[in-house]
């Protein structure tokens, strides 16, 4: 058995520490961002449109006048607002209220047949209505995040569907979910329930056209998606939960290309999940992870990044793994000694390895061509700890060590 080492990289001489690769990752790794759900700032609201703003609204009421012209409205804090009036008005495309005392939405808004964005945020919201919203036909997008939300009122089935296509109720109190109550919303693509209480899910969600579901930092233990209808999904965001597996049923999602499960406590992981799927980014950071498995001889996929670090993993086989496009691979502070052939594997990864912190094999490094270790930028293995002795010599004046 060979002698089982930490690979560093430092300067010959060291100095003032050692070489730091720019694209290595410091610090604890990210979840992956959303690019679809992202809810528009006020600033860049205010670029295009005739505005009516106020920094500081002190009365308790404001009222929108009919003989208004303004397309957005904007009350930057209103911490004494109760009460909002509007009468009919077809100027008004958007309202953005933040830091206000509303508890509910107002009900005239049905008065502003043009409303396309309703931003109430940081408020006193106690519930939502979404019979509230069937007489605001243009209305696409509905920001409450931040309020006190613990329970949602589905649509009556009387009712005519809603319009919205985008739904952020992120940093509510939602304690549990029957998911049911989003069926009326037939043109939904983006439905965001991050940071609220929620430790359970029920029923089965059927949304045809949702395409991003995002429960980050939650409370749930488990996720049962078997029988939900979500066929074009493409964005699935469960991080920072308390998932001890992975969601059951997710395999059945044919369109999702990102699947975040980072900071949850999975064990196991198995790879063979993600055939005949389209996933090309799948995040496993910081869970409990030991074991990682394929039991497919040839598994092709088309994943293009893969992160799986700050977990306890000490083998990884990679030998059935074909991924011609993957970029980004990322198994930092594991327990791994030896990774077969992952340096020249995947030969779209440039400088984007992070192997850093794991007790890798001398007999194993010894065998990694000197050029592949380049290319790959060493896989940035690289620490703030002089080298001990016992340094296996890379090139020039830059070595990695062992111990």
């Amino acid at each position: 058995m060979g002698q089982t080492i930490t690979i560093l990289i430092a300067m010959k001489y060291p100095t003032d520490g050692l070489i730091t690769f720019s694209n290595c990752a410091k610090g604890d790794p990210r979840p992956l961002p959303s690019l679809f759900c992202i809810p528009q700032a006020v600033q860049v609201l205010l670029m295009n449109a005739y505005v009516y703003r106020v920094h500081e609204w002190n009365d308790t009421t404001f009222t929108i006048r009919r003989t208004d012209r303004h397309e957005l409205v904007v009350l930057d804090g209103a911490r004494r607002l109760r009460y909002v009036y509007m009468q009919r008005n077809p100027s008004v495309f958007q309202i953005y209220i933040h830091h206000c005392a509303l508890n509910g939405v107002p009900k005239t808004i049905r008065n502003l047949p043009e409303l396309s964005k309703l931003t109430i945020r940081h408020c006193q919201l106690r519930y939502l209505d979404l019979n509230d919203f069937v007489s605001v036909p243009m209305l696409s997008v509905l920001d409450v995040s931040g309020n006190k939300i613990m329970s949602i009122v589905e649509l009556a089935t009387t009712a005519r569907t809603v319009a919205l296509q985008q739904l952020y109720l992120a940093n509510n109190s939602l304690p549990l979910l029957n998911v049911s109550v989003f069926h009326g919303l037939t043109e939904l693509r983006c439905l965001v329930l991050d940071g609220n209480r929620l430790e359970r899910i029920e029923s089965r969600l059927s949304l045809l056209t949702l395409e991003e579901l995002s429960i980050r930092r939650n409370r749930l233990t488990t996720l049962d998606l078997t029988g939900w209808q979500l066929p074009a999904l493409k964005f699935l965001f469960c991080n920072n939960n308390r998932l001890s597996t992975a969601p059951s049923g997710w395999t059945t999602l044919w369109q999702l290309e990102t699947l975040d499960l980072s900071y949850n406590r999975l064990r196991g992981f198995c790879m063979d999940d993600l055939y005949l799927t389209q996933v090309r980014a799948l995040n496993l950071a910081a869970n409990e992870l030991t074991n990682i498995t394929t039991t497919q001889a040839r598994l092709h996929l088309p994943l293009e990044r893969f992160q799986a670090p700050h977990n306890r993993l000490r083998v990884l086989d990679i030998s059935h793994w074909s991924m011609p496009n993957l970029w980004d691979f990322n198994v930092k502070r594991n327990r791994l000694s030896a990774l077969g052939d992952v340096f020249f594997r995947f030969p779209n990864i440039a400088s984007t390895m992070d192997l850093g912190y794991n007790p890798w094999s001398c007999e194993w490094l010894r065998r990694v061509h000197p050029g592949d270790l380049r290319r790959k930028q060493y896989g940035c293995m690289s620490t703030n700890h002089e080298c001990p002795e016992g340094r296996v010599m890379v090139e020039g004046n830059l070595w990695m060590c062992c111990w």
